[in-house]
């Protein structure tokens, strides 16, 4: 094995050895809007289980304006997932979960690479209050 390998091997088990210290069960719900005709068509799924660690970053309470009216988030929350992980957000891709009575929502994810290799992910959330 080579020493990148290595190396890519030791922080995966680094991201997992993370994740188990404080594990958390989710299963994500993705809403994913494809191009139908001219305009959108929304798919919902499930995804997962994982077992993540959530964590607690800096972040400010907020008020959104929405469609049906607003809706109070904030960003005091992160997460990290092992390289296995199905973990999205984009412009047409929302995942969204429900972990310790509270709703999340991904708003980024950073993949965590060595040489091009995935380690884990980290995830900036977004708490729907």
């Amino acid at each position: 094995m080579s020493q990148l390998n290595q190396l890519i091997e030791m922080r995966r088990n680094h991201v997992n050895w993370s994740i188990q210290q404080n594990p958390t069960d989710i299963s994500i719900k993705r809403l994913v809007r494809v191009k139908a005709g001219g305009g959108f068509d929304e798919i919902e799924k499930d995804v997962g289980p994982f077992t993540v660690r959530l964590y607690v970053t800096s972040g400010s309470p907020k008020a959104i304006s929405v469609l049906a009216g607003e809706k109070q988030v904030d960003t005091y929350y992160g997460l990290l997932a092992d390289c296995q992980s199905d973990i999205k957000a984009d412009t047409h891709t929302t995942d969204s979960f429900k972990a310790n009575g509270m709703e999340f929502e991904v708003k980024a994810v950073f993949p965590q690479t060595i040489g091009g290799e995935v380690t884990g992910y980290q995830c900036e959330l977004e708490r729907v209050m």
